[in-house]
């Protein structure tokens, strides 16, 4: 094996990715996709197991590109897009009498949702095609589960038609039997149809429209299954997280995060990134926020609050350090990330690795200063200022920006707890059990401005106590 390709193999990462085989002339003569790119890539220059067609390919390569993503499904998306951009030589599956699976979608009042390899009709809807049939099946039953879409060539409109075992398990919502609306099946096709084009995060608007809709129809059970299907977005993220299409191929095709980590001089591909900001109010009631960014999107499980506990001299330096010290002390959240951003300039990036450092934590760490929004890095006592174009630094803006957002909303949450608390100290009749119910039932001073002194009086409260509570909260301009 080449030289220049060991080194390039011994710094891949166990994470998902695409792959682009190049020859000598540095075009792509084959794209593939993996779950892990360290062993997917490996694979090809290791003797034994390989076809003839592999071997002819791997003896003329010369180069590989590797482009990290967050999933499996985003690698299977871009690895689709990326084969009909480049046509590469070796892409050759059709060719050879094997066809890509797609999703149809299937005309009428009641379409089917189908995995198929046939040729196109001119009537139904499509989505791919997707080299692997086996994860394309798995997502559409997954989805299936909250969105029960049938999957049969079954006539519609025939009379006293029995459901199948499809409706009995779930995975069907019965329209040959007459258990669902069109106006409701429709609704499931949509979420399908937000899913596979990537606007999701879109139709989950929609469905909370028609959740909130549903409940003050009094349809609660309606309401509840709206909620379920929400819930699933949230589990969809989490398994197959996707950013649509257009955005999905335009960070494979920049390739942001192997260039950030030429940028940063990095030894590896900062796949798991995560931010740190902290916020208060004239140095009081502090908290701190670390977000996680994997494979260039949040990942929203990785997030994590800190109520600042050093209480001397408190500033912006000793919270970033207590957030840090916190952060990789803990035994609950032991995976290290490839890199850390904090919020700030030049000090910020010493007070940080300066904690990492008594952590005897190897862990590259850079600053990002909202004016002029310069990066700071160890290596170099002048920042880094990339063009205001360069998708490298609107990752680490978003990252950033994702943080300060984090840590601002939990500041604000304390606050107004703290408020809510603090103006039902000195009156009459109410005691701390009091107090925590007054505080439990509603959302924020306003709602305590616009009670109804009857609703506070079943707290407990007597009419005079009451009364004192809704004046106040509305001198708090409530």
């Amino acid at each position: 094996m080449k030289e220049k390709l060991k080194k390039r193999l011994a710094e891949l990462s166990d994470i998902p990715g695409v792959y682009l085989m190049k020859d000598s002339g540095g075009k792509v003569i084959y794209v593939g996709k993996a779950s892990s790119l360290k062993k997917r890539v490996g694979s090809y220059f290791r003797p034994g197991g390989l076809d003839v067609k592999t071997l002819l390919m791997t003896e003329k390569i010369e180069d590989f590109e590797v482009i990290p993503v967050a999933s499996e499904a985003e690698a299977l998306l871009l690895e689709n897009r990326l084969i009909k951009k480049y046509q590469p030589r070796y892409n050759v599956d059709l060719k050879d009498g094997k066809s890509y699976p797609f999703v149809k979608i299937t005309p009428g009042d009641f379409p089917s949702v189908l995995v198929v390899r046939e040729p196109m009709d001119a009537d139904s809807t499509y989505y791919g095609p997707f080299p692997d049939a086996t994860l394309l099946k798995e997502i559409v039953r997954f989805l299936r589960r909250y969105y029960p879409v049938r999957n049969c060539a079954r006539e519609m409109g025939r009379k006293n038609s029995r459901v199948c075992t499809q409706y009995d398990i779930g995975r069907c919502s019965g329209p040959c039997g007459g258990k669902i609306t069109m106006f409701d099946y429709s609704k499931h096709v949509r979420g399908i149809k937000a899913f596979f084009s990537g606007e999701y995060a879109e139709f989950e608007k929609q469905l909370k429209r028609w959740m909130i809709e549903a409940a003050e129809n009094l349809e609660y059970e309606k309401a509840n299954e709206i909620k379920k299907r929400l819930l699933m977005l949230d589990r969809l993220r989490k398994r197959f997280p996707l950013r649509d299409e257009k955005e999905l191929l335009s960070y494979g095709e920049n390739n942001v995060l192997c260039k950030l980590a030429g940028i940063l001089r990095l030894d590896r591909t900062p796949y798991a990134i995560e931010g740190f900001d902290v916020s208060n109010t004239s140095g009081t009631l502090a908290t701190a926020s670390k977000v996680l960014f994997r494979g260039g999107i949040p990942d929203r499980q990785g997030y994590r609050r800190y109520r600042i506990i050093f209480r001397s001299n408190i500033d912006d330096y000793r919270m970033i350090e207590e957030a840090l010290e916190r952060r990789f002390s803990s035994e609950n959240d032991r995976e290290m990330p490839d890199l850390v951003l904090v919020d700030g300039g030049r000090g910020h990036l010493g007070i940080a690795a300066g904690a990492l450092g008594r952590m005897k934590l190897d862990i590259p760490v850079v600053s990002l200063a909202k004016e002029n929004e310069e990066i700071f890095v160890p290596w170099s006592r002048e920042p880094l200022r990339l063009g205001e174009d360069s998708r490298e630094r609107h990752l680490l803006q978003r990252i950033r920006d994702e943080a300060h957002r984090f840590a601002l909303s939990y500041h604000r949450k304390i606050r107004a707890r703290k408020v809510k608390e603090s103006f039902l100290d000195g009156i009459k009749g109410i005691g701390e059990e009091r107090k925590k119910k007054i505080v439990a039932a509603f959302p924020d001073v306003y709602s305590i401005s616009e009670a109804d002194i009857g609703i506070l009086r079943e707290a407990g409260l007597t009419e005079k106590a009451a009364a004192e509570v809704v004046r106040r909260a509305k001198q708090l301009g409530g």
